[in-house]
């Protein structure tokens, strides 16, 4: 005889408006998380981006100059975009609100 399929017992359904408060909070919590991360890794990656373009500059290694350069800019635009984050997700959220 075949057995009926088990129903979990603690899950609910939830509104929009909860599961949005929900998801807010934990990118809330999750961009505080990665900023104790990201600001300090940058700040080295970008101090060894600097240096490594300085030994580039007087040692004439043009290869390893662009790597500096490159990292400083990958660098400059990583902590734009995290900064950024806010204004992303307000604009995802104006979007959002015009598909209701």
């Amino acid at each position: 005889m075949p057995q009926p399929p088990i129903q979990p017992a603690n899950i609910r359904p939830v509104t929009p408006q909860e599961f949005a408060v929900k998801v807010a909070h934990a990118l809330s919590v999750l961009t505080q998380v990665i900023g104790s991360i990201i600001m300090p890794l940058a700040g080295f990656i970008f101090t060894v981006s600097i240096i490594m373009f300085i030994l580039g500059s007087i040692f004439h290694a043009s290869t390893l100059r662009r790597a500096g350069a490159g990292g400083m800019i990958g660098t400059a635009v990583g902590v734009l975009l995290y900064y950024a984050i806010p204004t992303i997700f307000g604009v995802l959220q104006v979007v959002s609100q015009s598909f209701k």
